[in-house]
């Protein structure tokens, strides 16, 4: 059996963690519980209790309580973790917000955004009600310009698995009329999205008191 030090190495650790076998994650569990010279008997009482994953949640209480015997300590571990990932599996999404439109959205981001001294480009993730799942801010810049690129921002829709987005960034200025790169990026944006089959709704800019939409302008 492959030492499990090697494993994580071999394996850029917990970086690369999907590619991990089910015998690999048994090994990473037990390898601070059980001396290595238990740990081949270990993993082999394991799937003789459980010969298929699959087949788990249809153990017993005292069948789970007896998958780690003799070592009980491990065992609630074990129950623990898995019970902590199906409650991670079966958490709800988180609702941020409700976007009705691109002008009860720009109003609100006026206030969220005015006093920025640097350019911050934000996106927003929403679900098929339009609800907001997710935001996160792309790029801080300068305070003449915010050089951001699709990918960065497709990136994390994919991520989050979204399927409509809308960014926003604001003019530190306090002007709201798009430069002539805000308006590439926003074609381009666009672009990509329509590629992908990500909805890009609007783009919004800032100001001290007012906000442009590419979606009001048409231009989206």
């Amino acid at each position: 059996m492959e030492n499990v030090k090697q494993i994580k190495e071999s394996r850029k650790a917990y970086d690369e963690m999907d590619q991990f076998t089910n015998e690999e994650f048994l090994q990473i569990f037990l390898q601070n519980q059980i001396g290595m010279e238990q740990l081949t008997e270990t993993i082999e009482q394991f799937w003789k209790v459980v010969p298929d994953l699959s087949l788990f949640s249809l153990l017993y209480n005292s069948e789970k309580k007896m998958i780690f015997p003799g070592v009980p300590e491990v065992n609630r571990q074990f129950l623990a973790a898995v019970e902590l990932g199906r409650r991670i599996e079966l958490a709800p999404q988180k609702i941020i917000g409700e976007i009705f439109g691109s002008r009860q959205i720009g109003e609100k981001l006026i206030c969220v955004q005015r006093g920025y001294r640097q350019e911050r480009l934000t996106l927003l993730c929403l679900n098929t009600k339009n609800k907001i799942i997710f935001q996160k801010v792309i790029f801080k810049g300068s305070l003449n310009s915010a050089t951001v690129h699709p990918r960065e921002i497709f990136f994390e829709a994919l991520r989050v698995g979204t399927n409509k987005i809308m960014v926003t960034h604001n003019h530190p200025s306090g002007e709201i009329n798009p430069s002539e790169q805000d308006i590439k990026f926003t074609k381009r944006l666009k672009e990509c999205g329509i590629l992908m089959g990500i909805e890009v709704l609007d783009h919004i800019i800032t100001g001290s008191d007012n906000y442009y939409s590419f979606a009001e302008q048409h231009l989206i």
